[in-house]
């Protein structure tokens, strides 16, 4: 069975007034993959998932969501809404109603059945272990609480598409692990995912492709390949210095030069050699020899001009 492409985005620019917030985005999430949203704060991500959601009109440019065509009509972006589920960064309950009466609220605006409602109601509060406090005023849960609630509205109506925005924030490490997982479990069952996120390992772990935006696109593609340079780092340590001048190869830079700790930047991991046998003609004494290549961390600030 082919898989379906949930968003088709082409050249998707909003300003707001004279500042420009995205800038000729493009895109493509078939159905039960992830694309994780990086970049510094006030970066666009979340402007991006507003316009791709249907809830904020994009400047220029077009998309098609779900099958619907962004902004063309208020029919059409009722018809993406309907298969979208949002879990923004800022929850926004009704703190005076409880868990149970502010998810039969948004179902209501979902045009859900009441029967329905209660039915996913339970589903989902049962799947964020907040069946026993589900009828507390959500003004008397924790941050983590609330996080959790989001999710359970995100997911009431069973969407297609789904946008979160930072979803562990506030999350102590076993409930992040528990909404990891329930990542998984979506993709698994066709969901198509947007996540916003500042944590690089989350990115790695959950996502197909990554989309680095800073206004505009800085990188697209595989977290692997963001994670991954052509350049490779040699560490050299040595017991003694050595008598005579190193004079580096083709190819091969100094990052770093102490009495006995080195770092070289070599642009081909063949180089290596031949900083090897510098180092036999100047009868360096050699305690190690080591490479590494960039960290997906170290590659995602390189993009922002940070050592």
């Amino acid at each position: 069975m082919q898989t379906k492409v949930l968003i088709d985005a082409r050249d998707l620019t909003r300003t707001f007034g004279t500042r420009l917030a995205v800038d000729k985005l493009s895109m493509r999430l078939c159905e039960g993959e992830l694309l994780a949203l990086l970049g510094p704060n006030g970066a666009g991500k979340t402007t991006t998932m507003r316009m791709l959601s249907g809830l904020l009109a994009p400047s220029t440019g077009s998309a098609e969501i779900c099958g619907h065509p962004l902004g063309k009509s208020e029919a059409a972006n009722a018809a993406i809404r309907a298969q979208c589920g949002i879990a923004p960064e800022a929850a926004g309950f009704y703190e005076r109603l409880s868990a149970r009466d502010n998810l039969r609220f948004f179902g209501g605006l979902q045009g859900m059945s009441s029967a329905r409602i209660e039915a996913r109601s339970k589903l989902v509060l049962d799947r964020f272990n907040l069946t026993a406090r589900a009828d507390e005023l959500t003004g008397t849960y924790s941050k983590g609480m609330k996080q959790r609630l989001s999710l359970a509205r995100a997911l009431l109506h069973e969407p297609r598409l789904l946008f979160l925005d930072e979803p562990t924030a506030g999350l102590d490490p076993l409930a992040a692990a528990d909404v990891h997982q329930l990542i998984r479990e979506l993709k698994a069952a066709g969901v198509g995912i947007v996540l916003s996120t500042h944590s690089l390992d989350e990115a790695e772990m959950l996502a197909e492709e990554v989309l680095v935006l800073d206004t505009r696109t800085r990188f697209q593609g595989r977290a692997q390949a963001l994670g991954r340079t052509d350049s490779v780092v040699i560490e050299i340590r040595l017991s003694a210095p050595p008598a005579l001048a190193f004079i580096a190869p083709v190819g091969v830079s100094v990052t770093a030069m102490g009495a006995l700790h080195w770092v070289l930047a070599v642009d081909d991991g063949g180089r290596i050699a031949d900083v090897v046998r510098e180092l036999l003609r100047i009868d360096a004494a050699i305690l190690s020899v080591s490479e590494s290549h960039q960290s997906l961390r170290d590659r995602y600030l390189s993009l922002f001009g940070k050592p």
